[in-house]
């Protein structure tokens, strides 16, 4: 398998020429390190914004050890050069839970605003809440928040997701207890409710969704029985098939999933390890058929002493802006930006 070349030194790493591509389209940034007052830099999300520029926001802990309900804000940094430098760091979120914010999604709305979709975690285990804020002057400042998901539940979602369906629907992938399913909003927002459920046998976690070309909707979910599983719905996310096994095997972590532009082959990310527990290597594959097989499997990043997680695609024109945090050296923020004809080498 091919591979990037890993690096853990902070701050910006260009990888030069990428397979005869030109010079500034492939690079690597840390661009959230962790630090002494900063334990941890995780899930991120990034969308481009009506000048052109980028809006990154990501899960930023401030205190703890970045465990997972450690006290944390949303932040946010904007880049006007493609992703290769970063403004000051914002808040997008304060911490207004129990524990922490964190979750990043990101959807433009019908009206062209920003919609935010996090999670508030008020307690370890009982209490999450799936949250809505919405921002009127391209992510500057967030609204107050709409609760979605029901009181007394702990209802979780994971970064880089939300997509809006060709009929305008919204879906906003969700998971509580070992169920996965969606949000559904035919009003752009206003009002919500949620799917029918999705349960493998031992449970599942983190689904991410993608519509097929035939109007399909695919839903693939984290799961601890060797890889993801897969549902269809063939009703715009309101019921959802039996789950099966695919052919992305690996730990049980979550998946990104993506169209490629030009060829609209899906594009999946996850960590490929079959047999294994540690999120090492982190593998993209391609589908030519709306997700029936899968092949070109590539790693991305498979350093033996390190592992990566939560990954997270941007398409700007044929470029894959993916973020995903490490391991080794604490939990820091990674981007790499990688051109569409990478996948096919």
């Amino acid at each position: 398998m091919a591979t990037f070349a890993s690096f853990a030194s902070i701050g910006i790493v260009v990888l030069g020429f990428m397979h005869g591509q030109p010079e500034g389209e492939a690079f690597h940034l840390t661009v959230a390190p962790v630090g002494p007052e900063n334990p941890r830099n995780s899930e991120a999300a990034i969308i481009l914004l009506e000048d052109g520029s980028l809006l990154l926001g990501w899960t930023e802990f401030y205190a703890g050890d970045g465990a997972d309900h450690g006290p944390a804000r949303i932040s946010g940094m904007v880049s006007t050069d493609g992703g290769r430098t970063w403004g000051e760091k914002y808040t997008l979120v304060e911490n207004d839970g129990g524990c922490n914010v964190m979750e990043v999604n990101f959807l433009r709305l019908k009206d062209n605003r920003i919609a935010l979709f996090y999670c508030q975690k008020n307690t370890e285990s009982t209490d999450c809440r799936v949250m809505m804020r919405v921002s009127s002057d391209e992510g500057k400042t967030f609204e107050s928040p709409k609760q979605l998901s029901l009181d007394g539940k702990y209802t979780g979602l994971t970064n880089g997701r939300s997509i809006r369906l060709s009929s305008g629907r919204i879906l906003l992938e969700a998971w509580e207890g070992g169920d996965s399913y969606c949000y559904l909003s035919d009003d752009d927002g206003e009002t919500w409710r949620e799917s029918q459920r999705v349960q493998p046998e031992t449970g599942s976690w983190e689904p991410a969704c993608v519509e097929l070309k035939d109007g399909r909707v695919l839903m693939l979910m984290r799961t601890q029985l060797g890889g993801q599983y897969q549902s269809i719905s063939e009703d715009g996310g309101e019921t959802w098939s039996v789950p099966v096994a695919t052919e992305l095997k690996g730990s049980a972590a979550p998946v990104s999933i993506s169209r490629v532009p030009g060829t609209g082959d899906l594009l999946a990310i996850w960590n490929h390890n079959p047999g294994g527990s540690a999120r090492n290597p982190l593998t993209a594959a391609l589908s030519g058929n709306d997700g029936e097989t899968w092949n070109q499997f590539r790693n991305i990043e498979d350093a033996p002493e390190d592992a990566w997680a939560y990954p997270a695609v941007t398409w700007v024109g044929d470029v894959a802006y993916l973020t995903y945090f490490n391991y080794a050296g604490g939990l820091s923020l990674q981007l790499r930006t990688i051109p569409a004809g990478w996948f096919y080498e």
